[in-house]
C-alpha cells in the first residue's frame, strides 16, 4: 500500500548521515498498479528523494509524462527538512503541464506535467505522489527499481493487484523475487529491490544500459482495436487491424503513380521510382497523437501535407506500391545507435521507428522511408542486424535485418604526399566514405550544409593541421552505398631531423580510444564492424641516393579484429598501406584484458615505427 513515507524519514537520515552521502539519491521509489473488474487501470507511484548539495538540485525539477487519455492526479507534493518535518507543500497554481515536443516533432499530443521543488538548507529531501487512470493499455507493467539511470535507488518496489482470473504474461529478471498472495479476491504480484546503482555510460562502445526489470503484458487488449499478446503473430495482427484502411491513395494520386512508371518494365526499377519520388516530394516530421502514436496516418495525409512520420511516409509508401500491384510489409523496428535487443520471448509494443519490407524471389529489399538522403534499398547503422515484425495480418511475423558487412563500413583514404620548394608538403586525398561517414555526409548534402560537410572533410582526412584548401564530391550517384571526395591541402614538412638521420612518421590510422583494462567497468559491444584502409605515397625524389630504412611489416589476426602495415618501394616513390579491423563482437568485462592486449600492441608499434632516411 501506498503512503506518505514522513514516518521513515528520521531513521533514514540516520542511516544517510552514518553513510555520510555525498551524492543525491532515490531513497524510496513505489509503484502499486490495480487492474479492476471492469479492466480499468491504475497506477500509483510515490518518490522520495535526498537532496544533498546545491549541484543535486536539478534532482528537485520534476517532470511526470502523461496522456490526453490518461487521468492523471498530483496527490502530493512537499519538502521535508533534514529531521523528517515538512517545510513546503506545493501548490496548485504552482504545476504546469505542456505537450512533450522531444527533438525533431512537429506536434504530438502526450504531455508532461512539471513543477519544482528547491530548498536552501542541506540535505532535504522531495517526495511526491500522483495517480494516473488509463481505460486503454498495452502493459500491466514495464517497470523497473532505477527510478532514474543518474543516481542510485536504495529501495524500489512494485505491487500489481489483478482479478484472479486475468489472463497475463510476464517477464522479469532473475534477480527481483516474485512473491504472490491474495487480497480481497485478488491476486497480488509484489517484488523489492534495494540499493539499485547509476551506470555511467561514457566508456566506449559500451552495451545498452540494462537494469532489473519486470514486463507484465496483458494476454488480450484493446488499445484503438481488440488484441492480443498470445504471440507475435497475433500482436501483429492487432496492429494491422488498428492501421487497416489506411493505405490508399486518392484517384489523383494512383494517375501520378501510374505516369511515374510508365515505360519502367523492371520491378525493381518500378520500386526505385516511386521511392525516390517519396524522398523527393515529401519531408519527415514526428506527428504523435492519438492511439499512443502507434497508429498511422493515412497515405492521404502525406499526399495532401507533403509531410509525415515514419509510420504516415511508410504507410504512403506502401500505398503507392500497393496501386500498382506490388506487395510489401509495413514493418516495425526498435533502432538507435545501441542495437538494443527485444524480448523475444514477450509478444508486445518495444519498437520505436517503421520501414518497409518487400519480399523479392531473389532478395529481399528494405526502404527507410523517413531520409530524403540514402539511396534505394540501403537501411544503414540505425537499423542494420534487428529483430523486426513484418506486419501481414495473422500471417505477421519476426524478421532480422540485414547485417552491414565487413565491405559495407569500409572507409578508405588514398593520400599522395609531394614536397614544395618551400618545404610545404602539398597532399592529395582521395577518400571513400561508407557505413555511419557515408550515412552523415549524405544527409549534410541533402541538407545542403555546406559548414558540417567541410567539418566532416576536416575530421575524416586524418592529418592533424592539414590546411585544406578545395574539395569536391566525384561523380556523386544516387544510388550508390558510398560517396567519393577529392581533397586538396598543404601540410607542414613531414621530415624531422634527429642526428643524422632524417625521420618520417608515417600517417597512421587512428583507433578506437579504448579504456585501460584498471579503468573499464562495462562490457564492450561492437554493433557494426569497423574497418579502415589507408594509403600513403611519400615522394622521396631529393633523397634518392640516400639509405632508406622502413620499419617491419606486421599483420595482427585474432578473433577481434586484424591489423596490417606493408612497405613498398616504386622508383622514387614509399608506399605505406594500413588495414585496420574491427569485428562485430560482444565483449565481457572478463575478457577485455586480452582484447586490450590486441588494441594496446598496435598502439606500440605504430609509436615505433618511423621511416628512417639516412
Amino acid at each position: 500500500m501506498i503512503t506518505k513515507l514522513s514516518h521513515f524519514l528520521s531513521f533514514a537520515f540516520l542511516i544517510a548521515a552514518s553513510f555520510q552521502m555525498v551524492c543525491g539519491q532515490i531513497v524510496n521509489y513505489e509503484t502499486k498498479v490495480t487492474i479492476a473488474d471492469d479492466g480499468k487501470k491504475t497506477t500509483q507511484r510515490t518518490v522520495l528523494i535526498q537532496i544533498n548539495s546545491k549541484k543535486e538540485n536539478w534532482l528537485s525539477h520534476i517532470e511526470l509524462n502523461h496522456n490526453p487519455k490518461q487521468e492523471f492526479k498530483l496527490n502530493y507534493a512537499q519538502i521535508l527538512d533534514f529531521k523528517g518535518n515538512t517545510v513546503r507543500k506545493l501548490k496548485k497554481k504552482e504545476l504546469i503541464t505542456r505537450n512533450d515536443l522531444s527533438n525533431q516533432t512537429f506536434y504530438q499530443d502526450d504531455l508532461v506535467t512539471e513543477f519544482n521543488l528547491y530548498w536552501s538548507e542541506y540535505p532535504y529531501r522531495v517526495e511526491y505522489s500522483y495517480t494516473i487512470k488509463e481505460e486503454e493499455y498495452l502493459y500491466l507493467a514495464w517497470w523497473t527499481p532505477l527510478y532514474n539511470s543518474h543516481v542510485s535507488t536504495i529501495n524500489g518496489s512494485l505491487e500489481v493487484n489483478i482479478p484472479s482470473d486475468y489472463s497475463f504474461r510476464i517477464n522479469a529478471s532473475e534477480n527481483l523475487i516474485l512473491k504472490e498472495s491474495e487480497l480481497e479476491g485478488k491476486k497480488v504480484l509484489s517484488w523489492k529491490s534495494t540499493m539499485v546503482k547509476s551506470e555511467s555510460r561514457d566508456e566506449i562502445y559500451s552495451p545498452p544500459m540494462e537494469f532489473p526489470n519486470i514486463k507484465i503484458v496483458p494476454e488480450e487488449f484493446k488499445y484503438g482495436v481488440l488484441g492480443k499478446s498470445e504471440s507475435w503473430s497475433s500482436f501483429g495482427n492487432w496492429l494491422d487491424q488498428l492501421n487497416k484502411g489506411t493505405d490508399q491513395l486518392t484517384l489523383q494520386e494512383k494517375w501520378t503513380v501510374e505516369k511515374l512508371i510508365d515505360g519502367i518494365n523492371n520491378r525493381n526499377e518500378i520500386i526505385k521510382a516511386i521511392y525516390y519520388y517519396l524522398q523527393d516530394q515529401t519531408k519527415y516530421v514526428n506527428v504523435a497523437i492519438d492511439v499512443g502514436g502507434l497508429k498511422s496516418y493515412p497515405a492521404s495525409y502525406v499526399y495532401e501535407n507533403k509531410y509525415g512520420d515514419c509510420k504516415a511516409l511508410t504507410t504512403y509508401m506502401k500505398a503507392m506500391l500497393k496501386s500498382v500491384g506490388i506487395e510489401s510489409f509495413y514493418t516495425i523496428v526498435k533502432a538507435g545507435e545501441k542495437n538494443t535487443e527485444i524480448d523475444l520471448d514477450l509478444p508486445s509494443q518495444q519498437f520505436n521507428h517503421v520501414i518497409l519490407m518487400i519480399p523479392s524471389e531473389i532478395d529481399t529489399l528494405w526502404l527507410e522511408n523517413t531520409s530524403s538522403a540514402l539511396p534505394f534499398d540501403y537501411l544503414g547503422t540505425f537499423t542494420q542486424n534487428r529483430h523486426t515484425l513484418a506486419i501481414n495480418g495473422e500471417k505477421s511475423q519476426l524478421v532480422k535485418t540485414p547485417a552491414l558487412s565487413i565491405d559495407d563500413v569500409l572507409l578508405e583514404r588514398s593520400y599522395n604526399f609531394q614536397a614544395t620548394d618551400n618545404n610545404e608538403v602539398q597532399i592529395d586525398l582521395d577518400l571513400t566514405l561508407r557505413g555511419k561517414e557515408f550515412e552523415d555526409f549524405r544527409y549534410f548534402i541533402s541538407e545542403k550544409d555546406e559548414e558540417r560537410q567541410e567539418d566532416e572533410v576536416r575530421m575524416q582526412n586524418g592529418v592533424k593541421d592539414f590546411k585544406v584548401n578545395n574539395w569536391n564530391v566525384v561523380g556523386f550517384n544516387r544510388d550508390s552505398a558510398f560517396l567519393q571526395l577529392s581533397v586538396k591541402g598543404i601540410y607542414s614538412s613531414i621530415i624531422r631531423q634527429i642526428g643524422t638521420f632524417q625521420v618520417i612518421n608515417p600517417l597512421r590510422i587512428a583507433l578506437p580510444d579504448f579504456e585501460k583494462p584498471n579503468v573499464r567497468k562495462l562490457d564492450v559491444s561492437i554493433n557494426f564492424p569497423i574497418n579502415k584502409s589507408d594509403k600513403s605515397t611519400y615522394n622521396l625524389q631529393k633523397f634518392i641516393r640516400n639509405e632508406i630504412q622502413v620499419p617491419e611489416r606486421i599483420n595482427i589476426e585474432n578473433k577481434y579484429g586484424l591489423y596490417s602495415t606493408d612497405y613498398s618501394k616504386n622508383g622514387n616513390e614509399l608506399i605505406v598501406e594500413e588495414k585496420f579491423t574491427l569485428f562485430v563482437n560482444k565483449i565481457s568485462i572478463k575478457e577485455y584484458d586480452d582484447f586490450y592486449e590486441f588494441i594496446d600492441s598496435i598502439n606500440n608499434y605504430k609509436k615505433k615505427a618511423a621511416i628512417l632516411i639516412k
